[in-house]
């Protein structure tokens, strides 16, 4: 993750594991090794038009205060499919989200989109997605 990180227009600082592990604990889930990875190098990203939800850091309790945990618990609560936890949000009331099997959250990013309560996959790992965030940025930037 270190390479996609310098695709990201981000000077947020990573959040230690035991932070994530604790919110993997609340949110009684296991994140993907690539989620983990990206949130030890820059906790609550933007890729494009979506804003990651922050781990709770204990160091930065102000900026991190509206994190994964109180978005799935307090914001999304009964809104959202079980199976699901979002992971970030775009303005408009629709969520990245992560597919819950067994207490694992798996790879594959899925866009839920709230007016219809459907979802998609969007790419098969939070990389891929980043990559094609900013692949496509590029494109829209270069077609200016």
């Amino acid at each position: 993750m270190h390479e996609i990180i310098k695709l990201l227009d981000t000077n947020k600082k990573g959040v230690e594991e035991s932070a994530i592990r604790e919110t993997e604990q609340k949110l009684n889930i296991r994140f993907p090794d690539q989620y983990v990875q990206l949130f030890k190098l820059a906790n609550g990203s933007e890729v494009g038009e979506w804003t990651l939800f922050p781990i709770k850091d204990p160091k930065n309790m102000k900026k991190t205060w509206d994190d994964v945990v109180r978005q799935n618990e307090e914001v999304l609560d009964d809104e959202i499919s079980e199976n699901l936890i979002a992971i970030a949000e775009d303005g408009t009331g629709d969520y990245l989200c992560l597919k819950v099997e067994d207490g694992k959250a798996e790879d594959p990013i899925f866009l839920w989109l709230h007016e219809s309560d459907e979802t998609e996959e969007l790419a098969p790992t939070l990389k891929d997605f980043i990559i094609l965030t900013t692949q496509e940025e590029l494109e829209d930037f270069d077609e200016e």
